[in-house]
């Protein structure tokens, strides 16, 4: 079908067309810079993320303390799990680009992150790596029988689950929020553990004699050097450790509900292992008061 000429007046008119191009509006002062410094998003206070201090979630410490292991230079930033991509933190952004450009952020999940770190980081002589089955074995005991205790510890004991887990993660100015948050936040923690504890009824006191247990291993195969499995370096598995041992050390316990703190202190090189990692690449981070581990009265 022939294309029928348009008229000379209307060629004339829209040949006359745009008048003026305005310069495309700036981005609001309030937006992000845009940079190629990876970020990563974590569980953790505003004034923590500036001085790259330790998240409070120890899923989001391992990374964290990780990263810093294979000296990628990285910002922390705070985020919750709607935030992510996947549901979950942590997660980096390995490249922010100006909204302008209209590409695609590389975003790396936390299930893709270690292969991430081991391409961008600077690969240590003497680094463990966790493909050997003896590390994946102990790996589970700190994924498993640490972590029920954690999550128990933190979200199921009742003056624990108030005055630390409300505060870390349910955090609102309307308490009517805050409790309904916690509320949420205890009922998926004991869900997890019925998973891990089928039988429909959970008893702390096997909860934390497992992760007792584990610790002991844990500190049996730490022995007497400065890393895990003999590295000369920290490695992936003494993350995974010190991102545990450092909140139960720091976190402010109920007297009657610290049972996976004095687990913790009775294992000396365990709190050596902690002091060694967060005196070396946390310098601004808190110092456990090992003289105080309970709540003062």
């Amino acid at each position: 079908m022939a294309s029928l000429p348009i008229p000379q007046f209307l060629k004339t008119l829209f040949d006359s067309f745009p008048l003026l191009t305005y310069p495309a509006n700036s981005l609001p002062s309030r937006c992000p810079t845009f940079d190629a410094v990876p970020s990563l998003y974590v569980f953790t206070t505003s004034e923590d993320a500036v001085s790259g201090n330790p998240s409070f979630n120890p899923g989001c410490l391992k990374w964290q303390a990780y990263m810093k292991f294979n000296q990628i230079e990285f910002k922390t930033v705070p985020s919750n799990n709607h935030a992510s991509p996947t549901g979950a933190l942590p997660f980096v952004i390995s490249q922010r680009r100006s909204m302008s450009e209209s590409m695609e952020l590389a975003v790396v999940p936390s299930n893709k992150l270690a292969a991430w770190i081991e391409k961008h980081g600077y690969s240590f002589e003497g680094m463990v790596g966790m493909d050997s089955a003896r590390a994946e074995a102990f790996l589970a005991l700190v994924n498993s029988q640490l972590r029920d205790a954690w999550l128990y510890s933190l979200y199921l004991e009742p003056n624990n689950s108030q005055d630390l887990a409300s505060v870390l993660y349910c955090g609102s100015s309307v308490s009517a929020v805050s409790s309904f948050l916690l509320r949420q936040t205890k009922a998926a923690a004991r869900q997890q553990l019925l998973q891990a504890h089928p039988g429909g009824v959970l008893d702390p006191r096997k909860i934390y004699a497992d992760a007792g247990a584990a610790l002991q291993a844990i500190s049996t195969i730490l022995g007497n050097h400065m890393w895990f499995f003999g590295g000369s370096n920290p490695g992936l598995f003494d993350a995974s450790v010190f991102a545990y041992t450092h909140l139960i050390l720091t976190l402010r316990w109920h007297s009657e509900e610290n049972a996976l703190l004095r687990a913790v202190m009775g294992h000396d090189n365990l709190l050596g292992h902690e002091e060694r990692i967060r005196c070396e690449f946390f310098r601004e981070a808190k110092t456990p008061n090992l003289n105080h581990w309970v709540w003062e009265a």
